[in-house]
Protein backbone atom coordinates (compact mmCIF):
# COMPACT_ATOMS: atom_id res chain seq x y z
CA UNK A 1 0.00 0.00 0.00
CA UNK A 2 1.50 3.30 -1.14
CA UNK A 3 1.11 6.47 1.31
CA UNK A 4 1.96 10.10 0.48
CA UNK A 5 2.72 12.06 3.24
CA UNK A 6 3.03 16.04 2.79
CA UNK A 7 4.01 18.26 5.80
CA UNK A 8 5.08 21.45 6.56
CA UNK A 9 7.53 22.27 8.94
CA UNK A 10 10.18 25.50 10.50
CA UNK A 11 13.72 25.35 10.60
CA UNK A 12 15.09 25.96 14.01
CA UNK A 13 18.84 27.69 12.88
CA UNK A 14 19.67 28.76 9.83
CA UNK A 15 20.44 26.76 6.89
CA UNK A 16 23.15 27.48 4.43
CA UNK A 17 23.73 25.95 0.99
CA UNK A 18 25.52 23.74 2.68
CA UNK A 19 23.61 22.00 5.04
CA UNK A 20 20.82 22.06 2.95
CA UNK A 21 23.02 20.01 0.33
CA UNK A 22 23.85 17.46 3.26
CA UNK A 23 20.23 16.89 4.51
CA UNK A 24 19.55 16.06 1.09
CA UNK A 25 21.98 13.90 0.05
CA UNK A 26 21.65 11.90 3.22
CA UNK A 27 17.86 12.29 2.61
CA UNK A 28 18.39 10.66 -1.22
CA UNK A 29 20.31 7.61 -0.31
CA UNK A 30 18.04 6.90 2.77
CA UNK A 31 15.09 7.29 0.38
CA UNK A 32 16.67 5.41 -2.45
CA UNK A 33 17.03 2.83 -0.40
CA UNK A 34 13.73 2.22 1.35
CA UNK A 35 12.24 3.07 -2.04
CA UNK A 36 10.71 6.68 -1.05
CA UNK A 37 9.97 9.18 -3.51
CA UNK A 38 9.60 13.16 -2.97
CA UNK A 39 10.32 16.64 -3.84
CA UNK A 40 11.57 19.62 -0.90
CA UNK A 41 10.33 23.10 -1.18
CA UNK A 42 12.44 25.36 1.12
CA UNK A 43 12.97 29.31 1.80
CA UNK A 44 15.83 29.01 4.52
CA UNK A 45 12.52 29.07 6.93
CA UNK A 46 9.54 26.85 5.65
CA UNK A 47 9.94 23.50 4.84
CA UNK A 48 6.98 22.01 2.70
CA UNK A 49 7.60 17.99 1.61
CA UNK A 50 5.61 15.57 -0.06
CA UNK A 51 7.51 11.90 0.67
CA UNK A 52 5.38 8.89 -1.18
CA UNK A 53 5.96 5.16 -0.40
CA UNK A 54 4.75 2.13 1.33
CA UNK A 55 2.87 2.51 4.29
CA UNK A 56 6.12 0.98 6.43
CA UNK A 57 8.57 3.24 5.43
CA UNK A 58 7.00 6.72 5.62
CA UNK A 59 6.14 5.96 8.72
CA UNK A 60 9.28 5.15 9.63
CA UNK A 61 10.32 8.28 8.29
CA UNK A 62 7.87 10.92 9.80
CA UNK A 63 8.81 9.64 13.21
CA UNK A 64 11.92 10.70 13.07
CA UNK A 65 10.80 13.77 10.87
CA UNK A 66 8.93 14.23 14.38
CA UNK A 67 12.16 13.64 16.29
CA UNK A 68 14.50 15.89 14.18
CA UNK A 69 15.57 18.66 16.18
CA UNK A 70 16.53 20.86 12.59
CA UNK A 71 13.28 21.85 12.36
CA UNK A 72 9.77 22.16 14.70
CA UNK A 73 6.18 23.06 13.96
CA UNK A 74 5.94 20.60 12.01
CA UNK A 75 2.61 20.04 10.79
CA UNK A 76 1.18 16.93 8.79
CA UNK A 77 -0.94 17.94 5.79
CA UNK A 78 -1.62 14.93 3.63
CA UNK A 79 -1.11 11.19 5.21
CA UNK A 80 -3.49 9.32 2.65
CA UNK A 81 -3.14 5.39 0.87
CA UNK A 82 -2.52 6.92 -2.72
CA UNK A 83 -2.94 4.26 -6.32
CA UNK A 84 0.15 5.78 -7.83
CA UNK A 85 3.22 8.32 -7.13
CA UNK A 86 3.08 11.90 -8.22
CA UNK A 87 6.62 12.18 -7.35
CA UNK A 88 8.18 9.12 -8.78
CA UNK A 89 11.15 10.38 -10.70
CA UNK A 90 12.98 11.51 -7.42
CA UNK A 91 14.39 10.20 -4.86
CA UNK A 92 14.47 13.27 -3.61
CA UNK A 93 14.02 16.20 -5.42
CA UNK A 94 14.66 19.98 -4.63
CA UNK A 95 13.24 23.43 -5.54
CA UNK A 96 14.07 26.66 -4.11
CA UNK A 97 10.66 28.20 -3.09
CA UNK A 98 11.88 31.90 -4.29
CA UNK A 99 10.85 29.74 -7.87
CA UNK A 100 7.76 29.93 -7.47
CA UNK A 101 6.18 33.38 -8.50
CA UNK A 102 3.07 35.11 -6.84
CA UNK A 103 0.50 33.75 -8.74
CA UNK A 104 1.20 30.46 -8.24
CA UNK A 105 1.30 30.49 -4.70
CA UNK A 106 -2.42 33.26 -4.31
CA UNK A 107 -3.98 30.34 -6.74
CA UNK A 108 -2.78 27.58 -3.88
CA UNK A 109 -2.01 29.19 -1.07
CA UNK A 110 -3.62 32.02 1.04
CA UNK A 111 -0.71 34.47 0.60
CA UNK A 112 1.80 35.91 -1.63
CA UNK A 113 4.87 34.19 -0.04
CA UNK A 114 5.99 30.90 0.36
CA UNK A 115 4.11 29.86 3.99
CA UNK A 116 3.46 26.28 3.65
CA UNK A 117 1.12 26.39 7.04
CA UNK A 118 -1.39 28.69 4.75
CA UNK A 119 -1.70 25.89 2.33
CA UNK A 120 -4.82 23.60 2.81
CA UNK A 121 -3.91 19.30 2.01
CA UNK A 122 -5.79 20.00 -1.53
CA UNK A 123 -3.44 23.49 -2.34
CA UNK A 124 -0.31 21.91 -0.46
CA UNK A 125 -0.36 18.93 -3.36
CA UNK A 126 -1.69 21.50 -6.35
CA UNK A 127 1.50 23.83 -5.38
CA UNK A 128 3.91 20.92 -5.26
CA UNK A 129 2.81 19.70 -8.45
CA UNK A 130 2.72 22.58 -9.97
CA UNK A 131 6.66 22.91 -8.93
CA UNK A 132 7.49 19.71 -10.10
CA UNK A 133 8.43 20.68 -13.22
CA UNK A 134 10.46 23.28 -11.86
CA UNK A 135 12.80 20.18 -10.08
CA UNK A 136 13.99 18.29 -13.02
CA UNK A 137 16.15 21.16 -12.95
CA UNK A 138 17.13 21.53 -9.63
CA UNK A 139 17.38 17.96 -8.69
Amino acid sequence: MLIRLVYASTATKPVNREVLDAILKTARLRNEVRDLTGLLVFDHQYFLQVIEGHRSAVSLLLSKLFADSRHSELTVLEFDEISQRMFADWSMSFIPAATANRPLLLRHGVSSHFDPYSFTKAGALAFLSAMRGDAAISS
